[in-house]
């Protein structure tokens, strides 16, 4: 996969607002036949190994880190991280509802100092029947926090992995309709509540769900200041979809 240009999240947030002003063609249903995610440009780390499109079908990509256990190693495993994709094919909602793009799980293991990652790409692809792929780059930073001596399960030994650059209003388009490809962040409870980061227990395999959204209008990325009575009139009706639209899900920062 190729990479792409890292955008600013205030340059995505300028161009949503510019394309909402605009507005969009009127767009159909969409079926995602395929999702593709390959981990990339680790920083830091030692002993790193990447092994991407794994079993089942090639859905599952690891990076892992840290040293595996022998006679002269006494920590109990390699640290990793895993993306499963989700099953595919499926038809999105267009209506700001989010769906999960596939599983991210860290195999939070005890390891060596100084021997853990401090952040990760990840590079999906969405193949999107009618369109090439939709790509984008997800940016992880890695907080490999102290552990507590004997205390695993204390809230202070958890690690931390922090999504860097979740954006909304990732344009594309066939010619002639247009749609906006959005990345929320992780949730544990089926996309009720979602966020950038993702707290992880020490000796413990964790899961969460990574999802997003796609739209047939851009949404607004941020509050606006309440406009004056006359751009009321120019905007017309419109905003206030999206506005619902943007407001469906919480989002927790």
């Amino acid at each position: 996969m190729k990479n792409l240009r890292k955008l600013s999240i205030f340059s995505l947030m300028v161009m949503g607002m510019a394309l909402v002003s605009l507005g969009v063609a009127n767009a159909g249903p969409l079926t995602i036949y395929g999702i593709d995610g390959d981990w990339a440009n680790v920083i830091g780390g030692k002993n790193v190994q990447i092994q991407n499109d794994q079993a089942p079908a090639g859905r599952k990509s690891v990076v892992s880190w840290g040293e595996a256990r022998s006679l002269f190693n006494p920590w109990p495993d390699r640290s990793s991280y895993e993306f499963l994709s989700a099953v595919t094919p499926f038809d999105p909602e267009l209506d700001g509802s989010v769906f999960a793009l596939g599983d991210f799980t860290h195999n939070n293991f005890t390891i060596p100092l100084g021997s853990g990652i401090r952040g990760v790409d990840l590079l999906v692809d969405l193949g999107i029947t009618g369109f090439g792929p939709v790509t984008a780059t997800f940016e992880f930073s890695h907080n490999e926090t102290p552990n507590t001596p004997g205390n695993p399960g204390d809230e202070a030994s958890r690690d931390i992995v922090t999504l860097v650059n979740p954006f909304v209003n990732r344009w594309f388009s066939d010619g002639v309709n247009e749609y906006y490809f959005h990345l929320f962040g992780f949730s544990q409870d089926g996309g009720t509540t979602l966020s950038n980061k993702f707290y992880t227990w020490e000796n413990r395999v964790n899961t969460a769900t990574l999802y997003g959204s796609i739209t047939s209008e851009a949404i607004p990325t941020f509050p606006e200041p309440v406009p004056e009575p006359s751009t009321l009139l120019l905007l017309g009706g419109g905003l206030g979809m999206l506005g619902l639209a943007g407001a469906r899900r919480k989002l927790k920062k």
